[in-house]
């Protein structure tokens, strides 16, 4: 006979399985702030387009909510103490400047979104051009950012690398998201086409922080 008991738990147990699935891929705020993490390489397509057309108008509608975080470095490697980067020579010192950069503009969020989105939009000053207009418009000191860009494999390096490891290996994607230091496919996924809709949402679910009217 079946035991009826126990088809109810598995049922049960069941149904908050899915429900907790379910919740780990809606994103959430962090005392009414969302962390958003991006992983960039200076030569890829992909994260052009997701800077201007994702994070760009999502921080211009939801900045003071936002923490934007960039890790300049995607599939670049390690070999025989070198690094070597998917887009070659010059994707590899366009990427040292971008490390450069954000290190001296680290306290200043709007800094460095300009700047991140200077160097991703024609003609890509720093990857094709191979020249320093970028860090130029957010007004920094180009000798200390030379300085800087001459002296690889330092902590910013080591940094950017050990902070790619787990993405890389979970999301294996250029440019990877991930929301609040957690790594979800799912959310990463939902970002890279619809980040202002996904942010919107969650902030939306927070009543400290007044959003709402969000749309898909």
């Amino acid at each position: 006979m079946i035991d009826v008991m126990a088809v109810k738990y598995i049922i049960l147990f069941s149904a908050c399985f899915v429900l907790a699935l379910t919740q780990d891929n809606v994103l959430q705020t962090v005392n009414g702030r969302i962390k958003i993490t991006v992983g960039t390489t200076s030569g890829c397509s992909d994260t052009v387009n997701f800077i201007n057309n994702q994070l760009v108008p999502t921080v211009q509608a939801y900045g003071e909510f936002l923490d934007i975080e960039f890790v300049p470095w995607g599939r670049t490697r390690w070999e025989d103490n070198e690094i070597l980067c998917q887009f070659g020579i010059t994707d590899c010192w366009a990427n040292r400047l971008h490390r450069c950069v954000l290190d001296k503009l680290k306290n200043d969020q709007v800094a460095m979104l300009h700047y991140m989105a200077c160097e991703f939009s024609s003609p890509y000053p720093s990857y094709l051009q191979g020249t320093y207009l970028c860090a130029q418009a957010v007004s920094l000191n180009l000798l200390d950012v030379d300085y800087c860009v001459a002296n690889p494999k330092d902590s910013l390096d080591r940094e950017a690398s050990a902070a790619a490891v787990d993405p890389m290996e979970t999301i294996n994607f250029v440019p990877y998201i991930m929301f609040n230091d957690n790594l979800n496919l799912e959310l990463h996924r939902q970002g890279f086409s619809r980040l202002a809709s996904l942010v919107c949402f969650a902030l939306a679910e927070d009543p400290t922080t007044g959003v709402t009217n969000c749309s898909i």
